[in-house]
């Protein structure tokens, strides 16, 4: 029977995962710097590299070397021009969520501001809407049958657009990351997890079998690991790694530690 939230010292787990762990030093270096570095363009081919390499070799006794070898050479091989064209594509992707979010801020400040000078304007203008409705209905009238025609067309023309668009602009921002990163060469749903962890550590996280079977065991995610990843596949287990982490009070990079070092106690033979 494996571990419960109950039993899980997050101190203790992740400072001994530091002490014994041999990527820790250049993990902390590389969480701390390389979301920056891939927006500012400040990166070179062996950055991308490395996350591949990092993403197999981090198991150091239990690595497959046949699949490491495939997809380490895939990357190696591929075009530096299509490498950095796929990261700023998955970067545009995972950029319009905090985007999102800012202008989300900013309409509910501005609605506030116009709510309160509405209420003021609605007062003084009470008395010239009287006037101005009974003008404005027959105006009205005298233009529905105009616009009528005008908008039919116009919606025909609107639907048709809509529906050619809604695939991609009704994707989750790190889906359309996601899709960007799987057509690296050699990458899959789960190496490309850990670029996007790399790109957002507050956010998203590394996707593997050993994750998987510790955020299993602590939280809501069911099932077996995944022979092969999906979309999906990730998605669920993205929710239960988030809720996992607020029940614990940890971000990312502590609960990877924890999990590591959980994994190595309770599941490693």
């Amino acid at each position: 029977m494996g571990p419960s939230l109950g039993d899980i010292d997050v101190d203790a787990y992740a400072e001994a995962y530091r002490d014994s762990a041999p990527y820790y030093p250049v993990e902390d270096e590389a969480i701390g710097s390389l979301s920056k570095a891939f927006r500012e363009g400040e990166y070179g081919k062996r950055d991308v590299e490395w996350i591949v390499r990092w993403y197999f070799r981090r198991r150091v006794e239990a690595i497959d070397h046949v699949e490491r070898r495939a997809v380490e050479s895939a990357v190696a091989d591929a075009d530096r021009r299509e490498l950095r064209g796929r990261l700023w594509d998955a970067i545009d992707a995972l950029d319009e969520a905090d985007q999102a979010d800012e202008a989300e801020q900013a309409d509910e400040a501005e609605q506030a501001d116009e709510a309160e000078q509405a209420d003021e304007a609605d007062q003084a203008d009470e008395a010239e809407q009287a006037d101005e409705a009974d003008q404005a209905d027959e105006a009205e009238q005298a233009d529905e049958a105009d616009h009528a025609d005008e908008t039919d067309a116009a919606d025909e023309a609107s639907e048709a657009d809509e529906t050619e668009q809604s695939a991609v602009s009704d994707s989750p921002p790190h889906h359309r990351a996601l899709d960007a990163l799987t057509r690296i060469p050699g990458v899959d749903v789960a190496v490309g997890s850990a670029f996007l962890w790399f790109l957002e550590p507050d956010r998203h996280f590394v996707l593997g079998d050993r994750e998987w079977q510790v955020v299993a065991a602590l939280g809501d995610l069911e099932g077996p690991f995944p022979d092969a990843p999906t979309v999906d596949d990730y998605d669920r287990y993205l929710d239960a790694v988030r809720a996992v982490a607020r029940d614990l009070d940890v971000d990312h990079w502590r609960l990877y530690q924890t999990i590591q070092q959980v994994y190595a106690e309770e599941f490693d033979d």
